[in-house]
């Protein structure tokens, strides 16, 4: 129980110490006395931590654990040669796959969804935005084969597709445009890995250079400024600007980004293994710090240099001869501003130890990685001006500071430029050789054990790879070490990284993947029911260059994605399930579901015709509702008030109100998928913020301009062909000029307008305009069939 160590209590509940002699203590302080008390105590713990595997041998790289489904390479299964009953054809592998599967329960793949229908979930499924009219009543109209397949290359093609499937990613990642804890500082270049993310989805960028570009782009590709702002990954971790312990902060920030990237390309939990050895997986607590060590060189930059490696070598050569030349001069100057920063800084840097302070007092282009890295936490606490430092001198130091700063101006005139650069939210390494990374005791920071190599956990080595990588540093400037990771990462007989990828793919068309929890595939995740499609997939990922669109294509043009939605009530169809309580296979139908926060706020965008579909750049911030303020929420202009989703402001501790009712993920943490609430906020948000209030008004005067005549029906024809993508029933048309006239008879006989209020009101149109807002809140238009 090591691992759990009494710094770590909260409740107040001791079990290692006192316990023979009774000085067991409730939360109150009453002790509990009696052997038998403890004694049963002591079974129930010990039950527990047998049941558990608490009391297990704790190295989990047993044989039946390394046997796991997941650790075996991935192997390309033929597609099942099956006839499936009334399917009259299969439409690729995939539903040969999930047809037997469903045979072998009694069921089968239903029919197929009807044209709109399917029309409205593939658009929405693929660029987040409903169908407009138009492309409802066009492709209605087209009878040919292809016209299905023309419509999905059409949403492939378009710049609405990385916009949506982009945001998958980030929730993966936990992007966010500020650093989290008590103080949420602003990333001001966060939104250009963002922007990266996107832009990589519209492009197809494959998926091994993706992954690449985010663990060492600055390694592999320093002249692609793309591939630099990918590497923005590597800094999305929270971060306490504030914090107290430097060395602490450190170390955190390096497990977080270890965890993270084992659940985002390895889809395994191996942050439990930073105390202790994982108690379910073979994973190692040495896996989790040799994974680390990867990373351990790692310094942050918001304006990087880019160019060939020949180009950046040159410039790194010049630099350092330049840095030379103007040693003596930067080093008097520290000298003589020494004595007033330490004056500046006064108790704040008292909570600090030796080795922190000497990285602040040292000139930042002579601190080592691990003085960059610790002063990065400690430097922006001191709050120290550049203009305060002379009134903290006496003359003489004031005098020769003035000259040395002249010289230095003269001396930066000659200072070599690099070929180009850009600000991005990046990182980069200063050396060839990182520091040093220890497994820590019960992963405490202050408790280095053995030193340890970067290296590949335990479970997935092969005979290649089974003695410690060989990395030869690239230039003298980086170690190498992230490349190589990301190599091993995507080779093309990795078992975990193209079924995880695969797995996410399928899960953002369907609501749940093939695997139950997309960021852990370890032992206590269930095994997947269609693991040979899940194989197929990845090997077809492989086979396909690690492009996705040829892979939605596929899955979208399935049978079993376009069949409908419910299984038909007739005995034949529900032949399979025997008994009332029987649940039918989640691929016996199209999983119904309510579409995500970002594409209800997008919809409703798109229905009243106020969508600015402008792309990229720093996140918008719209109006908060009245009970939220926030000194860092500045708002936006109105035109940028009204763009995507994916562009919101996206502030750790203070997610966008109407996003966060709809599960909008905690930006904290890896989110795999999404949690599906039903809850009383949404009820309320969609009945009184101001969003959908407004956009019920603007889809009324849309309807009314767009109608084909001033008759009322016409209006209520048009309003619902954009809300809900289809032309409304003789019946429900007649349903709703019912609603529209009671309405307006309510408005009528409302009070008269109080003082201050614009007398005349148009009682029609809000009429009308309380309509629109039913239409929005319908279940038809918040959920995709």
């Amino acid at each position: 129980m090591q691992c759990y160590l009494p710094r770590r209590l909260m409740a107040g509940l001791r079990i290692d110490v006192g316990f023979w002699c009774g000085s067991l203590r409730h939360t109150a302080s009453r002790p509990f006395r009696g052997t038998c008390f403890r004694l049963l105590l002591l079974s129930a713990v010990l039950l527990l931590s047998n049941k558990l595997g608490l009391c297990a041998d704790a190295t989990p790289g047993t044989a039946a654990r390394s046997r796991h489904w997941a650790f075996q390479p991935v192997v390309r299964h033929t597609a099942p040669d099956h006839a499936v009953r009334r399917v009259s054809k299969l439409e690729n592998e995939i539903d040969a796959f999930i047809a037997a599967s469903l045979e072998s329960q009694g069921q089968h793949i239903s029919e197929p969804a009807d044209r709109a229908t399917l029309l409205r979930r593939v658009t929405f499924d693929l660029v987040g935005l409903p169908p407009t009219p138009e492309d409802v009543a066009a492709f209605l109209a087209d009878d040919s084969p292809d016209a299905f397949e023309r419509v999905v290359d059409r949403l492939l093609s378009h710049p609405h597709y990385g916009e949506t499937w982009g945001r998958n990613w980030l929730d993966v990642v936990r992007f966010a445009e500020t650093a989290g804890f008590r103080e949420d500082p602003l990333r001001p270049y966060a939104y250009t890995y963002r922007d990266y993310v996107i832009r990589s989805y519209n492009r197809d960028l494959p998926f091994d250079r993706f992954v690449m570009d985010q663990l060492a782009g600055d390694e592999l590709f320093p002249d692609d400024t793309e591939s630099l702002a990918a590497t923005g990954y590597c800094r999305m971790w929270p971060d306490e600007s504030n914090a107290s312990d430097i060395l602490l902060a450190r170390q955190t920030a390096l497990d977080d980004l270890t965890g993270n990237v084992g659940a985002v390309f390895l889809g395994l939990s191996i942050g439990c293994a930073q105390c202790h050895d994982h108690k379910f997986d073979p994973l190692l607590q040495t896996d989790f710090y040799q994974l680390q060590a990867f990373f351990s060189g790692i310094v942050l930059e918001d304006q990087v240099p880019l160019g060939t490696r020949d180009q950046l070598a040159a410039y790194r050569q010049e630099e350092s001869a330049w840095l030379a030349e103007t040693a003596e001069l930067r080093r008097e100057l520290a000298l003589l501003e020494q004595p007033a920063r330490v004056k500046l800084q006064g108790e704040r840097r008292m909570k600090f130890p030796a080795e922190v302070l000497e990285a602040l007092d040292t000139p930042l282009e002579d601190r080592t990685t691990m003085q960059r890295q610790l002063a990065f936490w400690s430097a922006r606490q001191m709050g120290v001006k550049e203009e305060d430092i002379p009134k903290h001198l006496d003359e003489a130091a004031r005098e020769r500071r003035e000259q040395v700063l002249a010289s230095l101006a003269t001396a930066r005139q000659r200072q070599p430029r690099p070929p180009r650069e850009s600000n991005l939210m990046a990182v980069a390494e200063l050396t060839s050789i990182p520091p040093a990374t220890f497994r820590m005791e019960s992963g405490s920071y202050d408790q280095p054990r053995e030193q340890l190599e970067p290296h590949f956990p335990v479970v997935l080595r092969t005979e290649k790879t089974a003695a410690a990588p060989s990395i030869a540093p690239p230039t003298n400037r980086t170690s190498g070490r992230r490349s190589e990771l990301a190599r091993w990462l995507v080779s093309a007989d990795h078992p975990l990284t193209h079924r995880v990828w695969v797995n996410r793919l399928w899960q953002g068309h369907f609501g749940q993947g093939l695997i139950a929890n997309a960021n852990d595939f370890g032992t206590q995740t269930p095994a997947p029911v269609h693991q040979d499609l899940l194989d197929w997939l990845a090997s077809e990922s492989i086979r396909q260059g690690f492009h996705s669109k040829p892979l939605h294509r596929r899955i979208v043009s399935s049978a079993t994605y376009r069949q409908a939605s419910s299984l038909k009530s007739d005995s034949d169809s529900l032949s399979g399930i025997k008994e009332s309580h029987e649940v039918a296979s989640p691929y016996s139908a199209f999983p119904r579901h309510r579409l995500s926060s970002e594409r209800i706020r997008d919809a409703w965008l798109v229905a009243s015709g106020q969508l600015n579909d402008s792309m990229y750049g720093p996140g918008t911030r719209p109006e908060l509702p009245p009970n939220f303020t926030s000194l860092e929420w500045k708002v936006s202009e109105p035109a940028q008030q009204v763009r995507r989703s994916v562009y919101l402001f996206a502030k750790r501790n203070l997610p966008y109100p109407m996003m966060a009712a709809f599960d909008f993920p905690d930006m904290h943490e890896a989110c795999g998928c999404r949690t599906k609430t039903t809850i009383a906020p949404q009820a309320l948000m969609l009945l009184n913020d101001r969003i959908i209030l407004n956009a019920a008004r603007q889809l009324a005067s849309r309807a009314r301009l767009e109608a084909t005549s001033a008759d009322p029906a016409a209006t209520v024809e048009r309003a619902w062909q954009i809300a809900f993508s289809r032309t409304p029933t003789e019946s429900e048309v007649r349903s709703a000029l019912k609603f529209i006239a009671d309405q307006y008879q309510l408005v009528t006989d409302a009070a008269e307008p109080t003082i201050g209020e614009t007398p005349g009101r148009n009682t029609e149109h809000e009429a009308l305009v309380d309509f629109c807002h039913a239409l929005l809140n319908a279940n038809e238009f918040l959920f995709v069939d």
